[in-house]
């Protein structure tokens, strides 16, 4: 039996102790959403998946999650072309504006090595840079670009998206052209996201460097993360296996592997990656610009680069959001036929990136908010429903509807020019004005609305617009056509018809 003096030492060893656990064990416990990052939750997660995959009609996906410095999961899912090849990790696919974040980059790597100022105007780079006013385009920054706050408008870059140039001038020509637009503010003064700021952003790096966009990614970021299948070129992705794309046409997809490849467009969202690349890439964004030992960027780089300016969300090619209490920097992407999201949570000290061979804008929101719920299960939190956007659908079904309007017109002036002929009594003056220019009017505002309209309010031309959703944007060009055509075609039937039975003068009419 031990006496008090024997005690003494031992109750300081166990007050001792407990004061040193409850200083330390909060610098090692994990948070519990973390900790629940297991190959249980990842079974979960590619159930998950699978499941609505079916559900939203997604050909092919793959997964990668990063922890800390590695990749603990990855996965492919579904198939990657018509042959129904499997998609796997290693599988490329077009990953849309999540390239931005690559531009910014080789952008903050030109800054560390001297070559490039953030708060230079741009015109120091290109003597020749313009955009319709002369004096905006002597103070656009570099910084500017990097943050969407130049006032280049969303347009021109969606515009951009259609054309389909492969020459070794496409992204030269691409920012020549900004010498006709109009912002829409001030430089600096409002955030508008616009691809164009990052082609411009591209442009730069070829004029600094004297090297091609697509040279400079490869040697400067490809390479160093040993990114073994991602390409700037859609014929090099083509012989490593490409995925193809898949465009909806009245909700089902189909294969379309001979989409445009928009060279112009390259810094702003044209590169070409696979899961598993992208996991190298995250690793690096996720530990301060390192990856395997190799330095892309110095950690004071990489902060800036996930900084916002304070009257906006959006960083340099990321976009703060938030997941319940966890921050989150993200940017998702989608060019024709596919879809990518990203996510970084440097609290919990890791990402995920998600590639689809789909995309739709009209009916695709579902789709683009997958991953996010991907994440939410990894956080520990209730995956959210998924709904497109009710706006959207709308308008989709409402152009939709409009071909049955037309035909239903079409008869309605049928049965009415044939009773006329028959001998049925003309209407009054009032009703003939209105039989004829009512009609002539309701199909002048369907053509616009449908041709010029529509377009504008998705920002985008008519040919970007088929690109992007090609089933309802046909229907919308056909319709608008039609509209013209049979709006003026009516009209000369219809005046023709009365004339004649006036007089009552027989006349065969051509069956519609």
């Amino acid at each position: 039996m031990m006496n008090q003096y024997e005690t003494y030492p031992l109750r300081k060893i166990i007050l001792l102790s407990i004061v040193i656990l409850s200083i330390v064990s909060p610098m090692l416990r994990v948070s519990p959403a973390f900790a629940q990052v297991t190959p249980a939750n990842f079974d979960e997660v590619d159930n998950y998946i699978s499941s609505k995959m079916k559900e939203l009609g997604i050909p092919g996906a793959a997964l990668v999650i990063i922890q800390g410095d590695q990749i603990v999961h990855q996965k492919g899912f579904g198939v990657a072309d018509a042959s129904g090849r499997p998609v796997t990790p290693q599988t490329p696919f077009f990953t849309g504006s999540t390239g931005k974040s690559f531009t910014a980059l080789a952008i903050m790597q030109l800054v560390e090595a001297g070559k490039i100022q953030l708060d230079a105007p741009v015109q120091t780079y290109l003597p020749w840079f313009r955009v319709a006013d002369i004096k905006a385009s002597e103070v656009i920054t570099v910084r500017q670009l990097l943050n969407m706050t130049s006032g280049i408008p969303k347009s021109i870059g969606q515009e951009q998206l259609a054309i389909v140039d492969l020459s070794d001038l496409a992204i030269e020509n691409n920012v020549r052209a900004l010498a006709k637009i109009e912002l829409i503010a001030p430089p600096g003064e409002q955030f508008e996201y616009s691809n164009a700021n990052y082609v411009t952003l591209g442009m730069i790096i070829q004029a600094v460097t004297g090297q091609s966009y697509e040279t400079y990614i490869k040697e400067h970021i490809f390479q160093p993360l040993d990114m073994q299948n991602s390409f700037a070129s859609k014929t090099e992705a083509q012989q490593d296996g490409l995925a193809a794309g898949y465009q909806k046409w009245f909700g089902i997809p189909v294969a379309s592997p001979d989409l445009p490849f928009s060279r112009g467009s390259l810094p702003a969202g044209q590169l070409i990656l696979s899961a598993e690349d992208f996991g190298h890439y995250l690793i690096a964004q996720l530990n301060k610009g390192i990856y395997q030992g190799v330095s892309l960027l110095s950690p004071a780089g990489i902060a800036e680069m996930h900084q916002p300016p304070v009257a906006t969300s959006y960083a340099m090619g990321w976009e703060v959001q938030h997941f319940q209490n966890v921050q989150v920097l993200a940017h998702d992407g989608a060019v024709p036929g596919y879809t990518t999201v990203m996510f970084l949570v440097p609290e919990k000290n890791m990402a995920i990136a998600m590639v689809m061979n789909t995309y739709s804008p009209m009916l695709g929101f579902r789709i683009s908010r997958l991953p996010g719920n991907v994440l939410r299960m990894l956080l520990g939190q209730v995956p959210i429903q998924l709904n497109e956007i009710l706006f959207r659908q709308i308008v989709y079904v409402l152009v939709m509807l409009i071909p049955l309007l037309h035909f239903l017109a079409v008869v309605m002036t049928v049965r009415r020019v044939r009773s006329w002929r028959s001998g049925a009594p003309l209407s009054s003056q009032a009703q003939i004005s209105r039989d004829v220019a009512m009609p002539l009017i309701w199909n002048a505002a369907i053509a616009y609305v449908l041709l010029v309209t529509l377009p504008k309010a998705f920002e985008v031309d008519i040919s970007t617009m088929i690109l992007l959703q090609p089933d309802v944007s046909w229907v919308a060009v056909a319709s608008g056509v039609f509209a013209m055509v049979w709006g003026l075609l009516r009209t000369g039937i219809v005046i023709a018809v009365m004339s004649k039975s006036r007089f009552r003068l027989s006349w065969k009419l051509p069956n519609f």
